[in-house]
Formats: C-alpha cells, sequence, structure tokens
C-alpha cells in the first residue's frame, strides 16, 4: 500500500486490532480506539506518528501497549517506522469510550419456598 494510498482510517482500523489489556483483565475485551486512548494518529514520509491518551498517566501497560501498537502498523507498507506517545496534556474521562454495551442484569434475589 503506497502512503498516498493509507489513509487515517487504515491506520485506525490497523490500531483497532490493538487489545487494551486492562479491558481484557476486566472481561470485557475492547481495542484501543473503542477504549478513546488513540488521541492522534498521522503518517508522513513513511512515519506513522501516534499519541495515546491513556486512562492513567502513569499506565503499567503503556510499553506493552506501544509495541502492539507498533506491530499493527508495520503490517502496513506504506509505514516504516512508528513512534508513539503519550499525552497528559488531556485527561481520558470515561465518555471518550465508543463501543455500547449491554448493562449487566440486575442481581435478583431468590428465596426458597416457604421462607419468608
Amino acid at each position: 500500500m503506497a502512503e498516498a494510498a493509507c489513509t487515517r482510517d487504515d491506520l485506525l482500523r490497523q490500531l483497532a486490532q490493538v487489545a487494551e489489556p486492562c479491558s481484557i483483565a476486566m472481561g470485557t475485551p475492547a481495542n484501543i480506539c473503542e477504549m478513546g486512548l488513540v488521541e492522534e494518529v498521522t503518517l508522513e514520509q513513511g512515519r506513522a506518528r501516534v499519541v495515546l491518551c491513556l486512562t492513567d498517566p502513569a499506565c503499567i501497560n503503556y510499553g506493552r501497549i506501544a509495541r502492539y501498537v507498533t506491530d499493527a502498523l508495520m503490517q502496513l507498507d506504506a509505514v516504516e517506522a512508528v513512534e508513539v506517545t503519550q499525552t497528559t496534556a488531556v485527561l481520558w474521562t470515561p465518555d471518550r469510550v465508543t463501543i455500547k454495551r449491554e448493562p449487566p442484569p440486575r442481581a435478583v434475589r431468590i428465596q426458597k419456598r416457604g421462607s419468608t
């Protein structure tokens, strides 16, 4: 894929393959795009630049996410190098999440027959 043919949407499609580690640990897998972690993504002269807005500026998974982002984007022919940084100028808030999930069912108290 030539750089001219590689669009922002192509980059975002690749980034959507990157799982967000904490969501997996919580049992509700989501990708970094769905979680609203991608603040900016650009491609210039074969160099992809991704700025992440993490849920916590001290995120212990930052290094892992950066490696996954690099691996995903390097699969594109137009990408020769990847730079991943983290912004601290913007704070992540839950309204950045774009996935819509059904709320969990409400707990129901079950009583045995004959008990009050």
